[in-house]
C-alpha cells in the first residue's frame, strides 16, 4: 500500500486529522449556544446554516480566488478560517459578528476542501482514486470521531469553555501542518460557466443528489440529534454521536477500496439501504442503542458517498477541470447540510419528538438506493 500513499497525501491527511478533531465542536455548537446565550434553538442553528450556506455559494465562486491565491495559500488561509471562527466564538456572543465569521469560514472551507481534494486525486494512481480518497477522508473522520469524545469529555469535566479551547488548540496544530503542503503550480480552468454545464449532465445530477441526501444525515446529526443534550448531558450526546464519525472513518477507507472493486454505483446502493434501515429502527424504537446505531448508519453512507464522488471525479474529469467538478458536485452536499439543519429542527418541533424525523430521513435514503441503480448506466460518462 505504501507505493500508493504519496507524501502530499500523508501531509494533507495528518493536517485534516487535527483540523477536524477541533472542528468536531460543531456537534456541540447548538447546545453550547443555548447554554451561554438566551437564543432559541432556531437562532442557534442559523449560525451553522450560515456556515454551510456560505460554503455552498463559495463552492462555485471560489473558482476566482483559487487562481489568484494559488493552491498553497488557498489551503492554508482556508484552514485559518476554521480556527478563526472558534476563536471568535470564544471571545464574543454578538450574533452579527458570529454570522460574519461563519460566512468567512464558508469561504475557507470551500477553498481548503476543493484544492486539497484535487491534490489528493492528482497524486493518486488512476486505478486507486478510491483508495487515495478513502485514506484522506478516513483521516478526517478519525479526527472528528476522536474530537467528539475528547471535546464531549472536556465539556462535561471542565465546563463548556474547554470545548472551544481544546478545539482551537487542535486546529492550530492542523494549521501548522498545512504549512508543510508542497507549493505547486497547477494550471486550472477558471470559466465558471463550465461548472453550470457540468451540472446539466445526468451523472452530476444523480451523484449531486446523493451528496445532497447524504449530507442531510450530517445536518440532522448537528441539528435535531443534538436535542439529546437537553434531555441528558453532553456526554450522553457525545457517546451517541461518536458512532457517526467513527463509521465515516471505517467506511471511508474500506469504502474506497470497495468502490475500486465493486464500482461506485453498487457501493452507493449498499450504503443507502443500510442507512435507511438504521434510521427506521431508531424511528420505531428510540433509545441510546438505536440512537447510536442510527448515528453509525448515517456515518456509513456519510463515509462512502463523498469517497465514491471523489473517485467518480477522478474517473471522469481531467486534472485541469477537477476543481470545477468538485464545485459542481459538492455544492449539493453543502446545500443538504444547511437544509437539514432547518428541516430536522422544524420536524422535531412540529411532531414533538425524534421518531417522525428519523422515519422521514429513512424514506429519503430508500429513494437514493433506487437511484443508485440508474447510475450504473452512467458510470462511463465524462464530466
Amino acid at each position: 500500500m505504501e507505493k500508493y500513499i504519496s507524501r502530499d497525501l500523508k501531509i494533507l491527511s495528518i493536517a485534516f486529522f487535527f483540523m477536524f478533531l477541533g472542528s468536531s465542536f460543531q456537534q456541540f455548537l447548538v447546545p453550547y449556544l443555548q447554554e451561554t446565550t438566551d437564543w432559541g434553538t432556531m437562532k442557534c442553528s442559523t449560525i451553522l446554516m450560515m456556515v454551510y450556506g456560505a460554503f455552498l455559494i463559495w463552492r462555485v465562486f471560489v473558482v476566482y480566488s483559487i487562481p489568484f491565491l494559488g493552491d498553497y495559500l488557498s489551503i492554508f488561509l482556508g484552514s485559518l478560517t476554521y480556527t478563526g471562527f472558534v476563536t471568535t466564538l470564544y471571545l464574543t456572543k454578538q450574533y452579527p459578528i458570529l454570522m460574519l465569521a461563519a460566512f468567512v469560514w464558508g469561504w475557507g472551507a470551500a477553498s481548503m476542501w476543493i484544492v486539497s481534494s484535487t491534490q489528493v486525486l492528482d497524486a493518486a494512481k488512476e486505478s486507486r482514486y478510491g483508495m487515495a480518497s478513502g485514506i484522506f477522508y478516513a483521516a478526517t473522520h478519525a479526527g472528528f470521531a476522536l474530537g467528539v469524545l475528547i471535546l464531549g469529555w472536556m465539556g462535561t469535566r471542565f465546563g463548556n469553555k474547554m470545548i472551544l479551547v481544546s478545539a482551537i488548540a487542535s486546529m492550530f496544530i492542523g494549521n501548522m501542518v498545512m504549512l508543510m503542503v508542497p507549493k505547486k503550480r497547477v494550471q486550472r480552468e477558471t470559466n465558471i460557466k463550465t461548472i453550470f454545464s457540468m451540472m446539466k449532465t445526468v451523472k452530476v445530477r444523480i451523484v449531486g443528489f446523493f451528496l445532497f441526501a447524504s449530507s442531510l444525515g450530517f445536518g440532522f446529526l448537528l441539528g435535531a440529534f443534538t436535542g439529546m443534550a437537553k434531555e441528558h448531558d453532553m456526554a450522553y450526546l457525545a457517546n451517541s454521536a461518536f458512532f457517526f464519525p467513527f463509521a465515516r472513518f471505517l467506511l471511508s477507507f474500506t469504502g474506497g477500496l470497495i468502490s475500486d472493486k465493486l464500482g461506485r454505483a453498487m457501493t452507493l446502493f449498499l450504503s443507502f439501504i443500510i442507512s435507511a434501515f438504521g434510521l427506521m429502527l431508531a424511528g420505531i424504537w428510540t433509545n441510546i442503542l438505536t440512537a447510536a446505531f442510527s448515528a453509525f448508519s448515517l456515518g456509513l453512507q456519510g463515509g462512502l458517498v463523498p469517497v465514491a464522488a471523489n473517485a467518480i471525479i477522478g474517473d471522469s474529469t481531467p486534472t485541469e477541470r477537477r476543481h470545477l467538478a468538485f464545485g459542481a458536485l459538492f455544492v449539493w452536499r453543502d446545500l443538504g447540510v444547511a437544509f437539514s439543519l432547518f428541516l430536522g429542527q422544524y420536524l422535531r418541533i412540529v411532531f414533538g419528538g425524534f421518531k417522525p424525523t428519523f422515519l422521514a430521513f429513512a424514506g429519503i435514503f430508500v429513494l437514493c438506493a433506487f437511484l443508485s441503480i440508474v447510475l450504473v448506466k452512467q458510470e462511463s460518462e465524462e464530466i
